[in-house]
């Protein structure tokens, strides 16, 4: 039995007045391997690592952990819930290996599935040796789970392998199904080739459909219903007997002469209460469902919902909410797609609600994006979207109140279950469809409502919000007295930003007095007619059913702005303006007549011959040329980074085309920044840049109010800059949008979680399960079930099997840490993983000097020797001062009595071109200087340019990657990069603009020969030239730091488990200046004949039906760079 209650022992694992491991240490560690040996082992004996490098993640045997745990120290928390007793194993295979019950794997998947829903007498009184003393029939509930029981303790066959069943095979099967997206015919014949190779007499399914009826089992419940053909209404509850639509009369059901009644049109819900329950369920969900609560961030910075304002207004509000960790908060996101392509219409709208309890690393996963409500189609909902929301609403609503009871695995208790849904994510669209607010026209805006200074462009036949944003600006600044660069005549100084409403004066004040309908009183198609002062005083054509939520009204934010769309719409002006692409520019006749309209900007008039003068924001042929090659050739980022921007670069037809919005997102982030400094003038690069750092710096996964408080300030002058040099065309409501960003990024906290990017990848992996094409949404939701069991069962497969969502880190597998027999300094257990081909080389006595003496000043044991040659170079050079200390220290070899310590490592080492560490994968320069990625760039950080900083971060390329072994007992090894570095020097190698961009110039070098580095300390980088029309006189590169895959960024407390973190990834932000604007004509080029023909007039159609199929579904690029 355990009897070392106390934890204290865990954390004091180094003896301060010996520093050597403490007696009670040693002591707790063989304590704890013989108790964990004793209960938790599987027939190889080897159970979960809970020591800070590996925290439960992998299996081994007790020496291993054992060793590991003294070298190392125990993982922060090491705790289960609810007692005091230590723990080997992870949440994610905690049934892996595990016999002490007497019970296999996959039965203790079915008890999970199963707990709370057989009754008790049944549950338990049930003999699995075949004896039931129920003297009554069980339920069909219990009847399901008696079958999956005896599934799982079936054998396969006569002789099978321990845990081989009939339910463990048809879990792989399925598995299989869901990670290739397999047909039903591909699912038989691997069926049938199992049961005829298996030996006779083999319990394997022989065929899909036996397969999915005995997993089915395991699923959970979802409902269809009638609606009718013209979306006007759902067939249910009071009205789940009609038969015609009682808003427009038409018909339920198709004729038919059979008895089964077909309806014309129908949706499919599947229960979110159900699925919440079965993340508290598995042992792999149920402790990180109260992360939200437990961790704890640093204050003033936002990683997670949960650290933004909404999360914590909400929970002062209902306090009696938040006093339960484990209610869950929900994000929920829309958005339409043709499960057909182009090739016919055909419009689906699904509806996902995501739980944000979840701690980052995990959160938004697609496994965790639940599909709750979709449509048959095939028309586009429209207005008509709350007739679908009812059902999930109705249940919201239960949710709230009553809540559901819930089995919460971890704790081992049960709980009453309830949710509140936290805010919607959609596009600009979609956005008006759930608010209620038609998001086109005049006040289209959502958060300024009627309090807008847009106007109507007379030429351009369209909407702008040119001279809207000096409103926003300090009351004393002066471009509020301008008259001159913004609309002509006109100053802003009595001009005040829109009020920021709560969720109470929204309702009250503003839907009430417009008394819009709802849309169960006049059925989906009933919002055509508008009420008064729509288009003039407000925007509403519905009253949303969203407010039928007992807490909505104490939300202030309601509905997200994506910063996906809004970032790509903004990008896409740009480059189609700047390169004046034909029919795609802002820059036209029309718009030119307007300027001289609303602008005093005489220089850009149109003549008589439809001649305009050359603009400032316009690039020059060549400048285009070089632009379009430079992406094509140049611009090369790590692996995964982005996809191809090579192939969106047209130098045929002087444009860009297919980029998609990851490809714009990283436009935007990483190139825009700098792109166009020598390619246009100074005034306009700073405008055009500044907008760039704006995103990147909003985009961080990591947030501090401080910044965000600079992007608020800064999005003002940035917009003004832009209106001083654009048209009024070019401003349309997605140029107005950002404006508002940064408060909502205030309130709900990164938009990593707010934005649609996982949504998109989520929608195209529904759009390719539409496999029937006669029932495209049946077929997704079928196959969506499938996905749902497929996730619940994998958690209790081996730790060896490989699947679609363990295989997303595979390739970025670092391997295992080293393992030796003794306890060993920690940079000789840095996680990393060598690939390859390898060779070996000898080393020059340098290097063999510079590598062996790095690898001591990094050796923690060899700290006091270090302080002895402190003291030794001091009384020798008495005027020294500190910094001139370390200097002449890093310059020194260590002296004779330190070498007596340690032999030396061989001189013959092995190296490899590629090494994965830390989330990275580094090449060595000579093996990707051909390729079209770089991995090679590297980067050691220092104070990130601080001015109270002595230390810069060093800038340098892998030319090597080299194991260095040193022969003896323990056989210790180690890898070092072989770098070469840039001049570190600001102001001589590094220069850094007031945007946050970095350069480093080429061809200075840093003059010391310390080429070494421990693969743990790099940070990856990419360099990339300037595009010129002019070879340069220096050539400077632009820094983009990388992130690394799979690692969550964000800075928690002691509390928290230890994580590797990167630190924000630029030059802090400054604050943005105001662009001085003498000419808005470029004298260096004559005037030409400009286009007059634009489809760039605003349409009719208020949810823009024809655009709200994203074009972005197919897009598997990740964020990694944010």
């Amino acid at each position: 039995m355990w009897n070392n209650p106390s934890r204290e022992w865990m954390y004091n694992r180094i003896d301060p007045y010996t520093s050597h491991v403490s007696g009670e240490y040693l002591a707790g560690v063989e304590q704890f391997i013989d108790f964990a040996s004793s209960h938790v082992e599987d027939r190889k004996g080897r159970f979960y690592c809970p020591c800070v490098v590996c925290q439960n993640s992998k299996r081994m045997k007790a020496a291993t952990i054992s060793s590991h745990l003294l070298s190392r120290g125990f993982m922060a928390n090491n705790y289960v819930c609810g007692t005091h007793e230590p723990i080997g194993f992870d949440g994610e295979n905690v049934y892996a290996g595990m016999a002490n019950d007497g019970e296999n794997v996959y039965a203790g998947m079915v008890n999970d599935a199963f707990h709370g829903s057989v009754p008790y007498n049944e549950y338990n009184e049930h003999d699995q040796s075949g004896n039931d003393h129920v003297h009554e029939e069980p339920t069909q509930e219990a009847k399901r789970f008696y079958d999956m029981l005896a599934a799982a303790n079936t054998p396969l066959y006569d002789g099978c392998r321990e845990g081989q069943s009939q339910l463990s095979l048809a879990a792989r099967f399925m598995n299989n199904k869901v990670d290739y997206n397999l047909s039903e015919t591909c699912m038989d014949g691997w069926a049938e080739l199992f049961t005829e190779y298996l030996p006779e007499g083999n319990q394997a399914t022989g065929s899909y459909y036996e397969t999915k009826t005995l997993m089915r089992k395991l699923g959970l419940p979802y409902y269809t219903y009638d609606v009718c053909i013209d979306n006007c209404m759902l067939f249910w509850k009071d009205d789940e007997k009609l038969g015609n639509c009682k808003f427009c009369g038409k018909p339920r059901y198709k004729e038919s002469e059979g008895r089964t009644r077909i309806p014309y049109s129908k949706m499919w819900y599947l229960p979110i209460g159900d699925r919440l329950k079965r993340m508290y369920q598995s042992q792999k969900t149920a402790a990180s469902m109260r992360w939200h609560a437990e961790h704890e961030s640093e204050a003033g910075l936002m990683c997670h919902p949960s650290d933004a304002a909404e999360w914590k207004n909400f929970q002062q509000f209902h306090p009696s909410f938040a006093e339960e960790p484990r209610n869950v908060y929900l994000g929920l996101c829309t958005h339409g797609f043709n499960p057909f392509g182009m090739s016919k219409n055909h419009s689906l709208w699904p509806v996902i609600l995501t739980p944000y309890n979840l701690p980052p690393d995990m959160c938004m996963n697609s496994e965790y994006l639940f599909l709750t409500i979709l449509n048959s189609g095939p028309n586009h909902p429209r207005a008509s979207l709350d007739v679908f929301l009812q059902p999930l609403i109705e249940e919201l609503k239960e949710l709230w109140h009553n809540g559901v009871e819930a089995y919460d695995v971890s704790c081992d208790q049960n709980f009453i279950l309830k949710a509140v849904l936290l805010w919607t994510i959609s596009d600009f669209p979609a956005y008006g469809m759930l608010s209620g607010w038609t998001t086109h026209g005049r006040i289209s805006c959502p958060i300024c409502m009627e309090d807008t200074k847009s106007f109507w462009l007379p030429g351009g036949r369209k909407t702008c919000w040119f001279d809207c944003h000096r409103r926003f600006l300090p009351l004393n600044h002066p471009l509020r007295k301008d008259k001159k660069h913004f609309v002509k005549g006109k100053n802003a100084v009595h001009e005040y930003p829109p009020a920021s409403l709560t969720g109470e004066q929204v309702l009250y004040e503003r839907i009430k007095t417009a008394e819009p309908p709802k849309t169960s009183d006049c059925g989906g198609n009933g919002h055509e007619n508008k009420v008064d002062g729509y288009g003039d005083w407000h925007n509403w054509h519905k009253e949303s059913i969203l407010w039928e939520l007992p807490y909505w009204t104490d939300l202030n934010l309601r509905h997200n702005l994506d910063v996906m769309h809004i970032e790509k719409n903004i990008l896409d002006n740009v480059m189609y303006t700047m390169m004046n692409v034909k029919d795609k520019s802002k820059d036209t006749v029309k718009s030119r007549i307007d300027v001289s309209r609303f602008c005093d900007r005489p220089e850009l008039h149109v003549d008589d011959r439809g001649r305009a003068p050359f603009p400032i924001w316009r690039l020059s042929a060549k400048a285009k040329k070089s632009l379009l090659e430079w992406v094509k050739s140049e611009v090369r980022f790590p692996d995964g980074y982005v996809a191809d921007l090579a192939s969106c670069a047209d130098i045929n037809a002087d444009k860009f085309s297919g980029m998609k919005s990851h490809d714009c997102h990283v436009f935007m982030e990483r190139l825009l920044p700098f792109v166009f400094a020598e390619l246009l003038p100074r005034n306009v690069h700073l405008a055009l840049s500044s907008i760039g750092a704006f995103f990147r710096d909003l985009s961080t996964r990591s947030l501090e109010l401080s910044r965000v408080q600079l992007l608020k300030e800064n999005i003002v002058m940035i917009l003004c800059n832009l209106e001083k040099i654009f048209p009024p065309s070019f401003f349309d409501v997605m140029e107005h949008l950002p404006v508002h960003l940064p408060y909502e990024a205030e309130l709900g906290g990164p938009v990593q979680y707010r934005w649609m990017y996982p949504f998109e990848r989520f929608f195209k992996r529904l759009k390719g399960k539409a496999k029937n094409k006669r029932y495209p949404a049946g077929s997704i939701v079928q196959s969506y079930m499938n996905d749902e069991i497929s996730y619940f069962s994998e958690h209790y497969f081996a730790s060896h099997i490989s699947t679609a969502i363990r295989r997303r880190t595979s390739r970025y597998d670092e391997g295992e840490v080293p393992v030796y027999p003794v306890p060993v300094p920690d940079i000789f257990t840095q996680v990393g993983r060598p690939s390859g081909k390898s060779s070996e080389f000898w080393l020059t006595e340098q290097d063999y000097t510079c590598a062996h003496a790095y690898v001591l000043r990094n050796c923690d044991y060899f700290r006091p020797f270090e302080s002895m040659l402190d003291a030794q170079i001091r009384d020798e050079y008495l005027e020294l001062s500190d910094d001139e200390v370390e200097a002449t220290r890093n310059h020194q070899n260590f002296p004779p009595w330190s070498h007596e310590l340690v032999e030396g490592p061989e001189n013959k080492v092995k190296s490899w071109p590629i090494f994965f560490t830390r989330g990275y994968m580094f090449h060595t320069r000579n093996h990707g200087r051909t390729r079209k990625t770089m991995n090679y760039g590297v980067c050691v950080r220092g104070q990130n340019y601080s001015e109270a900083s002595h230390e810069e971060d060093f800038f340098g390329t892998v030319e090597k990657i080299i194991e260095l072994e040193y022969p003896g007992l323990v056989n210790l090894k180690i890898t070092l990069f072989y770098c070469e570095w840039f001049n570190p020097k600001v102001g001589k190698g590094i220069r850094i603009s007031d945007g946050g961009v970095v350069d480093v110039l080429q061809s200075k070098r840093y003059q010391n020969y310390e080429p070494f580095i421990l693969g743990s300390q790099a940070d990856q980088v990419c360099y990339l030239s300037y595009p010129n029309t002019k070879r340069p006189r220096k050539m400077w590169l632009s820094i983009c730091k990388v992130n690394p895959r799979n690692v969550v960024q964000g800075k928690f407390t002691e509390n928290d488990m230890v994580i590797l973190q990167q630190s924000v990834d630029e030059a802090p932000p400054s604050m943005i200046e105001e662009v001085i604007v003498e000419s808005l004509v470029d004298g260096n080029h004559q005037d030409e004949p400009i286009d007059f023909d634009i489809e760039d007039a605003e349409g009719e159609d208020e949810f823009h039906c024809n655009s709200s199929t994203s074009e972005d579904e197919d897009e598997e690029e990740g964020e990694d760079e944010e």
